[in-house]
């Protein structure tokens, strides 16, 4: 009854993409998105359109997730390191 069908698709990484994850605030109807281009990219889910790229993995990006409390998203890569991202400003803060 409709299950299997997709809502939407988001056209903008360049090779597959490894992990999905919805922004838990209210304010901002965002999902976060990681692939094996080493792109981690910011979507808005209402307009379907990418409103940034978070570009600092050298391999491709195993994990995205948002913080629940703080204004941080946390990106893990193949190689064993993470980024943290201020998700307002999506300066990169820590690696």
């Amino acid at each position: 009854t409709g299950g299997d069908l997709a809502h939407f698709t988001l056209t903008g990484h360049l090779l597959g993409v490894n992990c999905v994850q919805y922004c838990p605030s209210k304010d901002k109807p965002y999902l976060i998105s990681g692939g094996d281009d080493k792109l981690v990219k910011v979507w808005d889910y209402q307009t379907k359109q990418c409103v940034q790229t978070l570009e600092a993995h050298l391999h491709n990006i195993s994990s995205v997730a948002y913080h629940p409390d703080l204004p941080i998203i946390i990106s893990g890569s193949e190689d064993g390191t993470w980024k943290l991202w201020h998700s307002n400003t999506y300066r990169l803060e820590s690696t």
